[in-house]
């Protein structure tokens, strides 16, 4: 049986996540909540834990899935991407932290992994406290894939990751259920005009709102 730590995602104190933090820093892989699902969770600078995701992803022949970032701030965002376009900064200041990622024109020194069509990374300022907290942390973005191979259903529990994955995973990091209501909405900020690549929590009206030349 895989280890496992209690925490409340919304009430952790850093003291409890610093065994986490280690963990991460030596390129550990953690499964934990975030704010819809369980993710697989491994810093973006540990190209050893973001192939061990990829693998239990079940990835190989399928990059045109990259691995999203999750982040603790808006101000990180230049940390992986190259541009910020104005639109995308609507988006931002809207909807972060929430379940929107962005997609960004990322620098070319990114693992392959978490690289999309058109050297693109994917971006979200988590909304979930406790992974806002282990990016503030460990001081640089971390993978939030949901915790599932491809093709299965996202967990949204810590029991279910560890019936997908046993002893793969570090460590579970057990926050009770997630709403698991639905992925995190996906915008292509990359282009000009953005466009929605996934529909999520957010509504067509928010969003047009937020960025009224979006492409729905």
């Amino acid at each position: 049986m895989p280890r496992r730590l209690v925490i409340d995602p919304r009430d952790v104190a850093p003291a409890q996540l610093a065994p986490v933090v280690r963990l991460l820093l030596e390129g550990g892989v953690v499964a934990g909540p975030t704010q819809t699902f369980y993710g697989l969770m491994a810093l973006v600078d540990q190209p050893r834990a973001l192939e061990k995701i990829i693998d239990l992803k079940g990835r190989q022949a399928r990059r045109n899935k990259p691995l999203l970032i999750m982040l603790d701030q808006e101000a990180r965002v230049r940390c992986y991407a190259k541009e910020t376009p104005t639109a995308a900064e609507g988006l931002m200041a809207t909807f972060w932290p929430g379940p929107l990622t962005l997609l960004l024109p990322a620098y070319k020194d990114l693992h392959r992994g978490l690289l999309g069509p058109g050297r693109t990374v994917g971006l979200r300022v988590e909304g979930l406290k406790v992974v806002r907290l282990l990016v503030r942390m460990a001081d640089r973005g971390l993978t939030g894939t949901s915790a599932n191979p491809s093709g299965a259903p996202p967990p949204v529990s810590a029991d279910e990751v560890e019936g997908y994955f046993g002893e793969s995973v570090d460590l579970i990091l057990d926050g009770g259920p997630t709403p698991g209501y639905a992925e995190s909405t996906i915008i292509d900020a990359a282009l000009s005009p953005p466009r929605l690549v996934r529909p999520g929590p957010l509504t067509p009206s928010a969003l047009m709102d937020a960025c009224p030349t979006l492409k729905l």
